[in-house]
């Protein structure tokens, strides 16, 4: 029966009687069935969940996790880069971890020494200085332009930026605070609803980053990151632009000069041991404003 119904369907009821005629209907009659076949298994496909993996996908994960090592502290500055034990650590191949090797390169967070290796790019006293020089008139300028135009749902994410920063210190995640950190700050700037400020900032970003993310391994305990982010934030829901400018001034200011301090010894000591970690040097005592 099941013969019988294939040839109905292949050569219809009653068929033509010249072979050559009735072996063309065969042969249209197939591929007719042949693409509809195909066409439900394009659909079933099409829904299904299984995609090939996308090698960029994979690339940009493995820059982003070696980007916040180096952002983060992990990798410090003048460490040489081990691709094999980094591939390992990740468990991935040593192709993307070449490939995000060079993507860092080009941002300046690493440098290849011929015949040397791969190095985390070194961060100098002179660096540090001229960074957080910059950085102290990009984020007070942007501060008094806050006062003037920030809006409620700007100041209601500093808020919430800053609440998130108390939870991340009662977890003790200081990963976390690093992240809410750099973010507090950036959101002043974008508060101030000046696009070529927002720009200035945002090409100093990655520098400021890596150095928070120094500067937070100085810290004994997360808390310690808050210091005056409420008091600038409450000067600007107040509106009071000199005070905002002032406080914020005065945190990036005595930021950066520990910061110096710190590396300072930090390299002093790594001449005698490489596996030196960056000093802790106690912050000297807040200045009062007024």
């Amino acid at each position: 029966m099941e013969g019988e119904a294939l040839h109905t369907t292949l050569c219809g009821a009653e068929g033509p009687r010249d072979p050559r005629r009735r072996a063309a209907n065969i042969v249209t009659r197939l591929r007719t069935m042949s693409n509809s076949i195909m066409s439900t298994v394009d659909q079933i496909m099409t829904k299904s969940s299984l995609h090939p993996l996308d090698a960029r996908t994979l690339r940009h994960s493995v820059t982003e996790a070696i980007r916040q090592g180096i952002l983060q502290g992990d990798l410090l500055p003048g460490t040489q880069v081990n691709q094999a034990q980094i591939a390992e650590q990740l468990g991935v191949s040593r192709g993307p971890v070449r490939e995000a090797l060079g993507q860092l390169e080009e941002e300046g967070l690493i440098k290849n020494v011929p015949y040397k290796g791969t190095f985390v790019t070194e961060i100098t006293g002179e660096y540090i200085e001229e960074l957080y020089g910059i950085r102290r008139v990009i984020e007070t300028f942007a501060a008094s332009q806050a006062v003037l135009r920030a809006t409620a749902e700007d100041l209601a994410e500093l808020r919430a930026v800053l609440d998130e920063m108390y939870l991340a210190a009662a977890a003790n995640d200081m990963a976390r605070m690093g992240n809410l950190d750099i973010q507090f700050h950036y959101l002043i700037c974008r508060s101030a609803h000046h696009s070529m400020l927002l720009q200035m900032w945002k090409s100093i970003a990655m520098g400021v980053r890596r150095c928070l993310g120094l500067r937070h391994r100085i810290y004994r305990s997360p808390a310690d990151v808050i210091g005056t982010h409420p008091d600038i934030l409450a000067a600007i829901e107040e509106g009071d632009a000199e005070r905002a400018c002032a406080i914020l001034g005065t945190h990036i200011v005595e930021a950066g000069e520990h910061l110096s301090r710190s590396w300072a010894v930090t390299r002093t000591e790594s001449e005698a041991s490489p596996e030196a970690e960056l000093a802790v040097v106690p912050d000297p005592e807040p200045v009062p404003i007024q």
